[in-house]
């Protein structure tokens, strides 16, 4: 609550210059409401984690995760483009019915050539995927998914998030329960999973289709009609981020489909399918928990940046992205304290064992570079900075992929770990940087060396006198 009210300072600050004006008791409705949803997005999708290893095994898991690993980039090819794209250009230029019209298009467009790839592709990745209808049963959720992203874009940049919430809640409640219900006792369970993610996709997408409907469609559009912003300003916009979103995704699935086989060297392949699923499902879901309070607030960040990008108000934007970063580094290195300190009862607690306590201690040091790293990028995108992201994520993950295909089956598991810190550390740097150019902001070292040193203190403090 501290940070939500530090949150709160900062943006009540920052009305100068003019901007337009924004109700606070909104900003602070809409930050609490995002923060509420966005955990109890990540409770439920770590419990159902833990359900699918309890019931499927650590083997299974690990293919689960794999599958979605591959599906992740139909989704964001579907949905980044469009939904950045509906987010500025509602932000920078008001509501417009045909300017949203051409995002839904234009996201429409990319996730029908998604499919089409997904849908020719899964044959050949049957060696690491098993059943092709595994990942073919996914992709009629696509085109649901792009027309969700860009209605969703569309309202948060309205000020209007209670439809977006209410959307991913009602996503993320039918897919576990639909889960439940159809896999056990079902000769096919991972068949079973992906059909029930693809129907509560749809699901999703008819609530927000309705919502938008109830809200714009039976209303005239106030004010003086504006001409849609052309074509070409919304590629400009939502293009990088879909190319850059899609390229990083491509590598991200080719980077996990080499990760089991690198690590099959060392343990066999059925080992590595489980150490994989280790890392992925248990590990990492525990370690991106406490960034839902930093998910809300880049969520609301993008569209006032992108307004005062496009009003040249250089002071305002220096407060935000100077405040938003030192906050994010003090949330980010006590979370990391917590996370390390607490590694076997939050794993006890969320999937009834400690196999990935161990890990989680160990990668708890990611958690700054985590979310200053997510948090500078949401930033730059609103800065009109998604160019830069885009290189900033492709190199990355090149190298990430070369250190799979070369470095990683020499190490092993310690060799993954140490991708992941060598990974955070170069793109955080470089957003960074370029975060500071952009603004004109200066980061001093006590923002930095303050909360680590507090962190320290706390882990110390904590595994000295707390049981």
């Amino acid at each position: 609550m501290k940070h939500l009210c530090l949150q709160y300072r900062w943006y009540r600050r920052t009305k100068v210059q003019g901007a337009v004006k924004i109700n606070r008791r909104t900003f602070l409705y809409s930050t609490c409401w995002l923060t509420l949803e966005s955990t109890i997005l990540r409770l439920s999708g770590i419990w159902m984690r833990g359900w699918i290893c309890e019931t499927l095994g650590s083997v299974q898991m690990g293919r689960y995760q794999l599958i979605f690993s591959v599906f992740a980039l139909g989704v964001v090819l579907s949905a980044s483009g469009a939904n950045f794209a509906a987010t500025r250009l509602t932000a920078e230029h008001g509501y417009n019915r045909r300017t949203l019209r051409r995002c839904l298009l234009l996201g429409l467009l990319v996730s029908g050539i998604a499919a089409a790839g997904l849908y020719g592709c899964a044959p050949l990745l049957s060696p690491f995927l098993g059943n092709p209808a595994s990942l073919r049963i996914l992709i009629p959720g696509l085109p649901c998914i792009a027309v969700s992203a860009a209605l969703k874009g569309c309202f948060v940049a309205e000020g209007h998030t209670g439809a977006p919430i209410a959307a991913e809640l009602l996503e993320q409640g039918t897919g576990i329960g639909l889960s439940l219900l159809l896999v056990p006792g079902s000769t096919a369970p991972l068949t079973m999973l992906m059909l029930a993610s693809t129907l509560s996709e749809g699901c999703a997408c008819l609530f927000i289709a309705a919502a938008y409907f109830h809200r714009y469609g039976r209303k005239p559009q106030r004010g003086p009609q504006k001409a849609p912003v052309q074509w070409k300003e919304a590629v400009r916009i939502g293009g990088p981020v879909t190319t850059g979103t899609g390229l990083r995704s491509l590598l991200f699935s080719l980077e996990n489909l080499l990760i089991p086989r690198g690590l099959s060297t060392h343990t066999g392949a059925e080992n590595a399918l489980a150490q994989y699923g280790l890392v992925q499902g248990m590990v990492l879901p525990i370690l991106q928990f406490p960034s839902a309070l930093l998910f809300a607030a880049v969520t609301l960040l993008v569209p006032e940046l992108a307004r005062c990008c496009a009003r040249h108000f250089t002071k305002r934007i220096q407060l935000v992205t100077s405040r938003a970063f030192r906050l994010t580094l003090c949330f980010s290195f006590a979370s990391a304290a917590l996370i390390a300190a607490f590694a076997f009862p939050l794993c006890h607690l969320f999937y009834r064992n400690t196999q990935g306590a161990l890990l989680l201690r160990v990668t708890a040091p990611l958690l700054p570079l985590m979310y200053v790293d997510s948090v500078v990028d949401g930033m730059l995108k609103g800065l009109d900075q998604q160019t830069w992201s885009l290189f900033c994520n492709l190199t990355d993950s090149c190298m990430r992929v070369l250190w799979c295909a070369f470095v990683l089956p020499y190490l092993g598991l310690p060799g993954y770990i140490l991708m992941l810190f060598l990974s955070e550390i170069y793109n955080a740097a470089l957003s960074i940087s370029r975060l500071l150019k952009v603004a004109d902001v200066e980061i001093s070292p006590i923002w930095v060396f303050l909360p680590a040193g507090g962190a320290v203190l706390l882990y110390v403090i904590l595994r000295q006198f707390v049981p």
